[in-house]
């Protein structure tokens, strides 16, 4: 049971380096050393007691909630007091049990009191989870590339000079320094993470090459003895031709293993020969999964032009192959009419393309759309979640970026990449 009684309260927070603080600075036409000179002189969180300050009463108790302390155990991701400007309103009718230390630095120390903070800090601590949210979902969203601008150092320089050079003391610049570190320890950690999947991707990919060749040369062969026994032998009796549509099928599946792992066996370490006709290279990844789409009656809609991108083949292959197979899965829940439908425009004033694939079968949840690229991430059962992570590091080599929306008649979703175009 709560005892302290009831409060209210405004806790704001700010990161308070020059490229955090430069937005507001806009907005409201100030200069960011007055910004961070405001924040500083109201920093830390304010108690009024019937309209009346009662905490602090000097600067050194700004931190009566013990803050600071409290970021060692979190270095980088807990919030200051230098990054807090707060109010908190109480009443000696609503709080009689809160009251003041006889040097008016603090509040005397009871059960209430005890209560009284741990709320405070449990705001507090849900406002740094809310920013580390944020952080992680920004973090993980770059390019591989982009996550090591993360470890130089040039930015935090610049920051702290600049600082400095408004009147910044060690005070200010202390979350500014802790910031950059939580920040190389989370770009640290995804890196790890993404080289973890890619050595592990690297080891299939050499795999999957050998058993994409085997499978297709021996489905290849047998496929062909069982055409030329049909054309001899054929029409087969009833007990013969289960057998052999049995061996048809068998061959069928050999082929839809051997597609599962072609967008793995594509990339392989031959030169790139960065000359392909997008509309070709759709029509070849429908063939490569004409047997599922045939199965669910999936009616494609393919452009009947000729756009020349500068992309390699196999790495485009390995982008749209994985989209269509995407959504021939997700079309298999539906029951209406299902349609793969893909549209190629040319981006304005660039030579680049955006080719958009769009299926009618469910969209994707709001709070997966955000993490649906993020490595290991998957609603597929047996899936590995790699898939749109290697599509998007294969669009950002060529400096594209991937992204869906869903529909705005709540069937479908469309996925669009954006690739350059060959000009004549």
């Amino acid at each position: 049971m709560y005892h302290a009684g009831a409060f209210s309260f405004e806790i704001r927070a700010w990161d308070i380096g020059p490229e955090d603080t430069q937005e507001i600075a806009d907005h409201f036409d100030l200069q960011k050393a007055k910004i961070r000179k405001s924040i500083k002189a109201h920093k830390g969180i304010s108690v009024y007691r019937d309209g009346l300050l009662a905490l602090p009463k000097s600067d050194d108790a700004r931190d009566w909630l013990g803050l600071d302390l409290r970021r060692v155990s979190k270095v980088g991701t807990r919030l200051s007091t230098s990054q807090i400007v707060g109010y908190v309103s109480i009443s000696a009718s609503e709080n009689p049990e809160l009251t003041d230390t006889s040097n008016r630095e603090g509040l005397a120390y009871c059960l209430e009191v005890s209560e009284f903070q741990e709320i405070l800090k449990s705001i507090i601590n849900m406002m740094e989870n809310e920013r580390d949210i944020d952080r992680s979902k920004i973090d993980r969203a770059k390019p591989i590339e982009d996550l090591f601008s993360d470890l130089d150092a040039s930015k935090f320089v610049d920051q702290t000079s600049e600082m400095i050079k408004d009147g910044a003391d060690v005070n200010d610049l202390l979350p500014v320094i802790k910031s950059y570190s939580a920040n190389l320890g989370l770009a640290k950690k995804i890196i790890q993470e993404r080289f973890t999947y890619y050595s592990r991707l690297a080891t299939i990919g050499t795999v999957a090459q050998m058993i994409v060749h085997e499978i297709r040369n021996r489905a290849t062969s047998v496929g062909a003895f069982l055409d030329l026994l049909k054309l001899r032998l054929g029409p087969f009796k009833d007990d013969v031709l289960q057998k052999y549509t049995r061996a048809c099928d068998a061959i069928e599946s050999l082929e839809k293993i051997s597609d599962t792992f072609l967008p793995l066996a594509s990339r392989s370490f031959r030169k790139r020969k960065n000359n392909s006709i997008l509309e070709e290279r759709i029509n070849a990844c429908l063939d490569m999964q004409h047997g599922e789409i045939t199965r669910k009656k999936i009616l494609c809609n393919v452009p009947d032009s000729k756009t020349r991108v500068a992309v390699d083949a196999g790495e485009l292959d390995a982008i749209i192959l994985n989209l269509i197979s995407n959504a021939t899965y997700w079309l298999g829940q539906v029951s209406y009419k299902r349609i793969i439908s893909f549209t190629i425009n040319y981006i304005p004033n660039k030579p680049r393309v955006r080719l958009t694939v769009n299926n009618n079968g469910p969209e994707i949840e709001e709070e997966d759309i955000e993490k649906i690229f993020w490595p290991g991430v998957t609603r597929k059962p047996g899936g590995i979640g790699m898939g749109l992570t290697v599509v998007s590091e294969l669009v950002a080599e060529y400096e594209g970026k991937l992204g869906l929306k869903n529909s705005e008649n709540g069937k479908g979703v469309s996925f669009f990449f954006d690739i350059p175009y060959l000009q004549n």
